[in-house]
């Protein structure tokens, strides 16, 4: 389970972000004719509450020229989780999950919030399996 106080932090991040998004990605679709995607913002989430520096914010998905630089997110200097963007598009539409993901205790917990016609992908904080592919 994730403490309270951390998810307290992480919301406050997250509305950042969400707000932040809310005002780029519409150029994006225009643009571009689908919403940005952004890779996790770090390597390997942060854990138990520690505060970490976003060390992959020049990764780009595969399929994209845009970085987390490029797009100039704005993200605080340390962060309490690591930050990934999908992007989707549905026969109503098309939209992006923001996914929140942190380490406590060992374990990793990810929180996501939609945008877009997918309300169903809006979830509160589970607990996630890791599986490390060779």
């Amino acid at each position: 389970m994730v403490p309270l106080n951390i998810q307290t932090t992480i919301d406050n991040e997250l509305a950042t972000l969400i707000s932040d998004l809310a005002l780029k990605q519409p150029n994006h679709l225009a643009t571009k004719s689908r919403y940005w995607q952004g890779p996790r913002t770090h390597t390997t989430p942060p854990a138990d509450g520690i505060l970490a520096a976003p060390n992959n914010l020049a990764a780009k998905a595969t399929d994209l020229t845009d970085s987390w630089l490029t797009m100039a997110i704005a993200l605080p200097a340390l962060t309490a989780a690591a930050y990934t963007v999908h992007a989707y598009s549905t026969p109503a539409g098309q939209g992006y999950v923001i996914h929140a993901e942190v380490i406590i205790s060992g374990v990793y917990h990810r929180k996501s919030v939609n945008v877009g016609p997918a309300a169903w992908l809006t979830r509160t904080w589970r607990t996630t399996k890791v599986i490390k592919m060779s």
